[in-house]
């Protein structure tokens, strides 16, 4: 596999945490890039084929870790993953950030995680910020409840100023409330129409058969993973909805040790964009930055590609580098002893 004339190194792996086999898929042009950690979403949700079929280059100048998440593709498998739980997820994060800080000599590593991934990649970094260079949020998660009521208006106000009668109707027709998340109806609106409109995982839609056919297509995948995809987004959305609506980011992940960085689009109604501003102005942290992708929806790191690798080599390189080039130097003397 070569991306701008370098050839990408692929690895598929699986790392067994408590008997259960969590797969991974790792790339890279040079394995002593510094390590970067992706924390998908959904929950249940794995990025890696969109992401590829996007061209995103990340990996010329990190080494990329896709981990799949307890309960979701790769690592979906009913006898052996048990309960899901947010605190499981976070104890899982951990094992394979170690996993990865051990595999390539590092003393740290990058985390960036995409919407239901910020809250879990929030936590880590901030409760354990000795193993992290820095946090990167994409479509940073804020509080559930009130990003999916901004979420709400945000597909009314379009039907009305679109003057679609009939998904007005029908999107009048849902009642919005704290239980939103078992709602099947106001489910049923979000596929409808949040992709529709604009606002879902790219601006220019990105469809739930879209998304089917990326999976599906991936070669990297077996056929059985490939089916396990479907059912550990049902799984994982049954197991932790309830636990996720009620979540409040700055309330689990207040204080942060290392730099954070926030992208985030600015036609994003999957996690609002007001949430996403209100987290980043309630954190703590060393030094703090956030971006607006003026042409975005969910997606900025693939909707804007360019400006998001510019960002990452100039900014997020650019303020953690030094730390990265002493971890590289002390690790020389290291192999040396």
């Amino acid at each position: 596999m070569k991306t701008n004339e370098k050839t990408v190194h692929f690895t598929k792996e699986f790392v067994n945490i408590d008997g259960h086999r969590n797969g991974v898929f790792i790339e890279s042009t040079n394995d002593e890039n510094p390590v970067l950690l992706f924390l998908h979403g959904g929950p249940g949700f794995p990025q890696y084929p969109i992401i590829k079929k996007s061209g995103l280059t990340w990996e010329n100048d990190f080494t990329v870790c896709y981990w799949e998440q307890r309960g979701t593709g790769m690592s979906y498998n009913a006898s052996t993953q048990g309960e899901l739980t947010l605190e499981r997820l976070i104890s899982d994060a951990l094992i394979i950030t170690n996993y990865l800080k051990e595999k390539f000599n590092k003393q740290k590593i990058f985390v960036c995680g995409h919407s239901f991934g910020t809250l879990l990649g929030g936590v880590i970094v901030s409760r354990c910020p000795q193993y992290f260079h820095a946090y990167i949020g994409v479509g940073q998660f804020g509080r559930h409840y009130e990003s999916n009521k901004h979420t709400y208006d945000f597909l009314l106000e379009t039907a009305i100023k679109q003057g679609d009668k009939k998904a007005e109707k029908d999107i009048r027709s849902v009642t919005f409330d704290r239980d939103f998340y078992k709602n099947q109806g106001y489910r049923r609106i979000l596929g409808r129409y949040l992709n529709r409109y604009g606002g879902g995982a790219k601006r220019t839609g990105y469809s739930n058969k879209q998304g089917i056919k990326d999976f599906f297509t991936c070669k990297q995948y077996t056929w059985k993973e490939r089916f396990n995809i479907l059912k550990g987004i049902f799984f994982s959305y049954n197991a932790l909805s309830e636990t996720i609506a009620k979540a409040d980011a700055t309330v689990l992940a207040p204080h942060f040790k290392v730099p954070v960085f926030i992208m985030h689009g600015s036609y994003d109604y999957q996690t609002s964009y007001i949430e996403a501003k209100r987290f980043y102005e309630k954190i703590v942290a060393p030094s703090k930055k956030f971006y607006t992708f003026e042409n975005a929806a969910h997606s900025p790191f693939i909707e804007e590609k360019e400006r998001f690798i510019q960002i990452l080599k100039t900014d997020v390189l650019g303020l953690s580098g030094k730390v990265v080039q002493e971890t590289s130097s002390f690790n020389e003397k290291k192999s040396k002893i």
